[in-house]
């Protein structure tokens, strides 16, 4: 079964501990994500979360992935299934880069997989990448709020 991957990078200017902190603080999305409305339950490899994303119509959709890779300041990982595995899957990935003491490579990256995707993946490509660049900015703005003056 073949993939549709969407990724989207942006430089931040804040060290990559900074972005670390702001990406894995789910409690204060509501206040800054326009895409990730929320995140409940723990940032640790192996927890369940419940993921509430705008869906692009004016409604909210609600995931319910599993975090498959925590490495600090590195790598957020999750994976969650719509219906059965074989009809649709997604693992998001978040990876931070520093490319140097205050500036940080963020890129943000969905892997779509399943046999409904051919049939949705105008739409989720269009909305996927417009979402991507639009949480991406606001993680920007939110990290380097909390960047150290420097």
């Amino acid at each position: 079964m073949s993939q549709r991957i969407i990724e989207t990078t942006i430089e931040i200017a804040a060290p990559v501990e900074t972005v670390w902190r702001a990406l894995v603080d789910f409690p204060s999305y509501p206040q800054w994500s326009r895409f990730i409305l929320s995140i409940d339950g723990e940032a640790r490899r192996g927890a369940p979360l419940a993921v509430r994303l705008d869906d692009g119509g004016g409604g909210v959709m609600l995931m319910r992935p599993r975090i498959v890779a925590f490495d600090e300041a590195v790598e957020l990982r999750w994976r969650g299934v719509v219906g059965a595995r074989f009809l649709f899957t997604g693992e998001h990935s978040f990876r931070l880069e520093p490319l140097s003491e205050t500036v940080t490579r963020f890129a943000q990256k969905e892997a779509f997989g399943g046999m409904l995707v051919p049939l949705f993946w105008k739409r989720l490509d269009t909305h996927t990448r417009r979402a991507f660049h639009s949480f991406n900015s606001a993680l920007r703005e939110r990290a380097e709020a909390l960047a150290p003056a420097g």
